[in-house]
């Protein structure tokens, strides 16, 4: 039997391409069972109505509400599509993350379940085409004719990276973050209940207004927010030094292969200089932790300065 040539290999369908082209069968096979995620699919048709009937999502904030919703149904369709074949390697990969970093919240893990699922869904990426379970269960979602706007908010939700933000004050009930390196002002509210102090600095996700008309004026920290201190000694202290961070910074975004500042950063951000970089900043960081925040410390290049580096 010959070789596959390189050439060869790089024609092979996406994960996404094989499980649309063969949708019907895997349907009429009952491989799969879509029916709660069709379910869900017809609640969504009234986006809105949906999230504020629900007893568990009206009581979130409504822009929270919206994000909480779509993942839900993406996770409800992503359990499904994992066990194809199709998915093996997207669903290795997942499970051996969750090997390795037990996700929960402290004491248990570091790797909150909403920084899990955020990455997991949307960052980890496997094969020649980079895909992710957010990939496949768009392309899957589309096929199915699901809700235009939800489809919007699953590749906006997709589109999303961690970033890192100096805290900026409170003002009118939001907090206000400013982002290393783009400097994006941004105003959200923080779900965890975690408002922070002035010169904090944040590892978190934020997902923006989804709206054209920018009906809700703010974005929301999806994630339960990292805030990142510095070591003194044997001190803790709850600020972090910005300026280790910006020559961290420096040193690193020429290693991601752009030339533009922003756009090394950007991919810096959401995919690390590896698969793992950022779980393994968190796992290796964490300090401490309270009921809405989780603390970290040190410098991802600079082992010395994690508490938990090998």
């Amino acid at each position: 039997m010959a070789r596959k040539t390189s050439k060869q290999t790089l024609a092979r369908p996406s994960i996404a391409r094989q499980i649309v082209k063969n949708i019907e069968k895997i349907q009429q096979r009952k491989i799969i069972d879509l029916e709660e995620w069709h379910q869900a699919r017809h609640r969504a048709e009234n986006l809105e109505a949906t999230v504020a009937s629900d007893e568990k999502l009206s009581r979130l904030d409504p822009l929270h509400a919206l994000y909480v919703y779509a993942q839900d149904m993406m996770d409800i369709l992503a359990q499904q599509l994992v066990h194809l074949p199709e998915c093996r390697k997207l669903a290795a990969a997942f499970a051996e993350a969750v090997e390795v970093y037990r996700p929960s919240y402290p004491p248990e893990s570091p790797i909150t379940l909403s920084y899990f699922s955020c990455w997991a869904l949307f960052d980890l990426e496997v094969g020649l085409a980079r895909e992710t379970i957010a990939d496949v269960v768009i392309a899957v979602s589309a096929k199915l004719g699901i809700n235009a706007n939800m489809l919007g908010l699953y590749r906006t939700m997709r589109a999303s990276r961690m970033g890192l933000y100096e805290h900026q004050g409170n003002k009118g009930g939001r907090i206000q973050l400013k982002e290393l390196v783009t400097e994006r002002e941004i105003s959200c509210v923080s779900p965890s209940g975690y408002l922070g102090r002035p010169g904090e600095l944040w590892f978190a996700r934020i997902f923006p207004d989804p709206s054209a008309e920018s009906r809700f004026g703010y974005s929301v920290v999806f994630t339960t927010p990292y805030v990142i201190a510095r070591s003194e000694g044997s001190r803790v202290v709850d600020t972090a030094s910005l300026e280790q961070w910006r020559a961290f910074l420096a040193r690193t975004l020429e290693k991601t292969g752009e030339t533009d500042r922003i756009r090394a950063y950007e991919k810096l951000m959401k995919y690390g200089l590896n698969r793992r970089y950022w779980p393994e900043y968190i796992f290796t960081g964490y300090a401490n932790y309270s009921d809405s925040a989780v603390l970290l410390t040190g410098i991802p290049d600079v082992p010395e300065t994690l508490p938990h580096a090998g």
